[in-house]
């Protein structure tokens, strides 16, 4: 008599687990992507960004528009890769997909931000966090709302200068945490992971050595649940980059 085969029973399961697996159409889109155009401003002392477009209709009569751009490669909302900050690791096109794609943990600073805009996120503010939503698991992605993307579009209130830079950031104590939980990116809907009050940037210098990928300039991020969505970000394939402009979006579900 002939062994029955398991490939019915597979199939079923594999069928089953396809229909019951939630899709793209399940959820609600959310950009979190600044919108860059010619004369964005950018960090004090970088280029401006530069968008020259061409428009018209061409000598076949025919409708044709193209461009070119320039300007730093952390433009906008930005993937700061770990070269930027640290010899010998991986640069924007090295940095693997398995880490620009996961899920969501936000940790919401933005009423505190209000009252302090070189507020310093604290490692009590992830405690804070854990107490109503639970641990933040290894390989989630950590996006730390401010609310300091309300000041985008007005380079002075948003950067600061260099000689009086006005913008939060996250404490070397709390960084040290993320590091130790191996959590896969961190982002921040303001100019920097470091606060204003740390000119030496040993939050950034700290990801960086660990090989750990960063998101600046967010924005949207009230729209998000504090746990739940899932975060695609996907940079410009740059050759061995500090850095690279980046489309950054989440599902909702």
């Amino acid at each position: 008599m002939p062994r029955p085969t398991l490939l019915p029973l597979l199939l079923a399961l594999l069928l089953g687990s396809c229909a019951s697996a939630p899709t793209l159409y399940e959820g609600r889109l959310f950009d979190l992507t600044h919108t860059v155009a010619d004369d964005t401003a950018e960090w004090p002392g970088e280029p401006s960004f530069r968008y020259e477009r061409r428009a018209g209709i061409g000598t076949d009569g025919r409708w044709n528009a193209s461009g070119s751009i320039a300007g730093s490669e952390l433009s906008g909302t930005h993937l700061e890769a770990p070269m930027h900050y640290a010899e010998g690791r991986r640069g924007a096109s090295e940095v693997p997909l398995s880490q620009l794609v996961g899920p969501i943990r936000v940790i919401d600073v933005s009423k505190a931000c209000e009252d302090d805009p070189r507020y310093v996120v604290q490692i009590a503010d992830l405690r804070s966090h854990e107490r109503d939503h639970g641990r933040i698991p290894q390989h989630a992605v950590v996006l730390v709302r401010t609310g300091w993307d309300r000041h985008w579009g007005t380079t002075d209130r948003y950067y600061g200068t260099l000689d009086a830079a006005r913008h939060p950031g996250l404490s070397l104590e709390l960084a040290l945490e993320l590091v130790d939980r191996k959590v896969d990116l961190v982002g921040i809907d303001g100019p920097s992971l470091d606060s204003a009050l740390d000119r030496d940037t040993p939050v950034q210098r700290l990801f960086a050595e660990n090989n750990q990928p960063a998101l600046e300039n967010l924005t949207g991020l009230d729209a998000l649940p504090a746990l739940g969505a899932t975060l695609i970000a996907l940079p410009m394939k740059l050759d061995r980059a500090g850095g690279a402009p980046a489309r950054v979006v989440a599902i909702v579900p």
